[in-house]
């Protein structure tokens, strides 16, 4: 079980890299991309933090009895821990072998407790990205790791997440995402419904038949 954790945490960190070569060159590292843009994971982070609070029904004046979106709040945490990862990588920091090990999923979705670490964590990308010199990003993956026990995901889930949401990103930026002509709406329903759907069917699928199963679907709505 200890080796199959080390082989998903490895497989992340480098579909991760791969990812960022393939979008912004190997530059990347350096903080800027092939076309001379300026890199802020740290931004990234704290705009995808913004987005998993509003999925919380914080607002006291609208919808006051709605629950949550949790569906939505799990989808923002990978798309954290994509920028997570990215700054890790770019600063050379990638040891989180202890953390993964360790992960033992709480439950009960308390959350006061998520609510306000998702506020410090934000707190801390804010600070990070105004001062590069102020590098939180391991205060940020603490509160990561504590945020995603409270909502039942362990490695494994998290895993399979991160392949999911990879693989459509690598597919957006291989058929137009930066130009604008990729089609995010597949026949009226998202693509990352479509993709959650794939591996929802196919739980042991590798990140390679994802690709082409995605690749399949998306040739018969263009």
């Amino acid at each position: 079980m200890q080796q199959k954790i080390m082989n998903q945490i490895e497989q992340m960190f480098t579909l991760q890299k791969q990812l960022n070569d393939e979008t912004n060159g190997e530059v990347w590292l350096t903080g800027i991309t092939r076309e001379n843009r300026k890199i802020s994971w740290y931004r990234g982070i704290y705009m995808e933090v913004a987005e998993a609070i509003d999925s919380f029904n914080w607002k006291h004046w609208k919808n006051i009895n709605d629950q949550p979106d949790w569906d939505n709040i799990r989808v923002e945490l990978v798309d954290i821990w994509h920028f997570v990862m990215s700054e890790s990588i770019r600063i050379g920091d990638q040891d989180y072998a202890n953390k993964f090990l360790k992960l033992q999923p709480e439950g009960g979705f308390d959350v006061d407790i998520l609510v306000g670490s998702l506020e410090e964590m934000l707190s801390l990308s804010v600070a990070s990205s105004i001062n590069p010199k102020t590098n939180n990003i391991r205060k940020i993956i603490d509160l990561f790791f504590t945020i995603i026990s409270h909502l039942d995901i362990d490695i494994e889930n998290l895993y399979k997440r991160y392949v999911v949401k990879n693989q459509l990103n690598t597919f957006r930026q291989q058929n137009g995402y930066k130009d604008g002509s990729y089609i995010k709406n597949w026949g009226g329903v998202e693509d990352n419904v479509v993709a959650f759907e794939i591996m929802d069917l196919n739980p042991t699928i590798t990140p390679f038949d994802l690709y082409k199963k995605l690749d399949s679907k998306y040739s018969t709505i263009k």
